[in-house]
């Protein structure tokens, strides 16, 4: 889903720890799956090999007609919800007078942040039913109310800083995710 990440990215991911994630990633390189770069901002990617490998298991996924039939409905139902979302974002960046929002109105701000726990409360009810289908998508709920609770406490870069964990972070990659789980490759319908 994203590419390349770093262990600690993997870990909340998975809802695992940074050295479980690190302990997974050397699996991975071990088996030729996966690379490991060092550096100022270290990360694992896929290699070929693991690419192809998730390719087939993501195959095997969409070939179970009852889950992929679960998740299309799970794609269907969040699309609405999707579109709210974006506006909330919206919002949070532009004021309605079509200024940037400087976050030196707290009322403002806060009518935001309500705004997106209503559509929050919409999205995780619905991952958490979906689970049964397909039981990742609960992680996807935990995580979303993990960064709306760093944003309700007052960390406003929680809410849009990329790649930092940041609630739009984690929408995005459910996004991408359930267009994935679906089979389907992202057109300008699944916008919501």
């Amino acid at each position: 889903m994203k590419g390349r990440a770093s262990d600690e990215a993997y870990a909340h991911m998975l809802g695992i720890s940074d050295a479980q994630a690190a302990d997974r990633r050397a699996v991975l390189t071990g088996a030729g799956l996966a690379r490991h770069r060092e550096g100022r901002i270290a990360f694992t990617s896929l290699t070929p090999e693991g690419r192809e490998l998730h390719a087939t298991l993501l195959a095997e996924r969409l070939d179970d007609a009852e889950r992929r039939r679960g998740v299309e409905d799970a794609l269907a139902a969040f699309l609405p919800i999707n579109g709210e979302m974006k506006r909330v974002f919206a919002s949070w960046q532009t004021r309605p007078d079509g200024s940037p929002n400087a976050h030196d109105d707290q009322g403002y701000d806060g009518s935001v942040v309500e705004e997106a726990a209503t559509v929050n409360a919409r999205a995780t009810a619905l991952l958490r039913s979906s689970s049964t289908v397909e039981p990742r998508l609960a992680r996807y709920a935990d995580r979303l109310d993990a960064a709306l609770r760093r944003v309700q406490s007052g960390e406003s870069g929680a809410f849009l800083r990329p790649m930092s964990e940041s609630y739009h972070d984690i929408w995005m990659e459910l996004h991408e995710d359930l267009i994935l789980l679906a089979g389907r490759e992202r057109n300008e319908h699944d916008e919501g």
